[in-house]
């Protein structure tokens, strides 16, 4: 494998990303990290679930919005936030905007997930629909951003956005005093889409804790970080089909590139019938509702993934914002 150009990456370090879980502390609630008994069985060594679901807007996403908000001076902010989303970081922009008071514009692509779409509107954002892909929301995003003066809040591409990101292993180490973690793990398995919450643990596991292993996983149908890690250089898919739209993402960032080259040891595809037999098992086995990117790291584990015995794992649940449509897809399926 090549290896790439990773000065970039040095920007974000572990002290920052343990200020930023300091900094969100008022803002957000630890998430649980719950035993599963059923997926222990299943797998064959202890596994044990992150629920990123119970955040304000059921995903982990809302820790970078927020993270980049507390970041901008209140003076900047006050023009207003712009962001380009295929969803869930619609709704944490949304969500960071109104509990600092201050309006957001998300630029969503047609054919976006209409729950998020519609969540984003509840949280105060003001949704304007363009274009066909992500890309072209962004692209549109940028160009109101530079008419507006607003603060423009990448979905995965951002320092802040990533150390917001990697908080969640924070709290898997255990580095806050008074809340305990997972005594040890092993493996941090992780669903991923542009590559800011994979970039964000990975570089914390390994700054703190080295021997952890960090594990990715995407769709078959945008497998663009694991494309990209195998020809050392940022690859963009032609075209990007899978059910989790959460991990719809044609290319993974230059930041988030560089860190999870630097930080991530393994990524693995998962197809969508796996995918959805995931969340299936999710809610009948744990009573955890989950959206496809959510049960990647789990439908990982049931099919891809061979652990060492005894290995101890914790799957990341990123998110639970899925369509009626799509769960009852799931809970037909086998």
């Amino acid at each position: 494998m090549k290896q790439p150009d990773t000065t970039s990456a040095t920007t974000i370090t572990a002290a920052a990303v343990e200020q930023a879980a300091q900094d969100l502390r008022p803002y957000l609630p630890f998430t649980p990290l719950q035993p599963s008994s059923a997926f222990t069985a299943k797998v064959g060594c202890p596994v044990h679930l992150k629920l990123e679901t119970v955040q304000p807007i059921r995903s982990f996403k809302v820790r970078g919005a927020l993270h980049k908000l507390l970041r901008t001076h209140p003076e900047e902010r006050a023009a207003g936030v712009v962001t380009a989303s295929a969803g869930n970081h619609g709704q944490g922009v949304a969500y960071a905007a109104r509990t600092f008071g201050v309006p957001a514009t998300v630029f969503v692509p047609d054919g976006a997930n209409p729950l998020k779409v519609e969540a984003i509107g509840r949280l105060g954002g003001t949704v304007v629909h363009h274009g066909r892909s992500y890309q072209d929301a962004y692209l549109e995003a940028v160009r109101a951003q530079a008419e507006t003066g607003a603060t423009f809040v990448h979905a995965y591409d951002d320092p802040d956005v990533v150390a917001g990101q990697g908080t969640v292993a924070v709290e898997l180490l255990g580095d806050q005093a008074d809340r305990p973690a997972l005594p040890e793990f092993d493996t941090v398995v992780v669903p991923v889409g542009g590559g800011g919450l994979i970039s964000g643990i990975a570089l914390y596991c390994k700054a703190r804790l080295p021997g952890v292993r960090v594990v990715g996983v995407e769709p078959t149908g945008a497998d663009a970080l694991t494309r990209s890690l195998e020809a050392g250089e940022i690859t963009t898919l032609d075209r990007v089909q899978t059910v989790a739209d959460g991990l719809a993402a044609s290319a993974p960032g230059r930041l988030t590139y560089e860190l999870a080259a630097r930080h991530v040891d393994t990524m693995l595809r998962v197809e969508d019938d796996e995918l959805l037999r995931a969340i299936r098992l999710l809610f009948e086995w744990e009573h955890v509702l989950a959206e496809p990117a959510g049960g990647a790291a789990v439908a990982a584990l049931l099919s891809r993934y061979r652990p060492a015995p005894g290995e101890r794992i914790v799957a990341i649940v990123s998110g639970a914002n899925v369509t009626r449509d799509v769960m009852l897809r799931a809970l037909q399926s086998r």
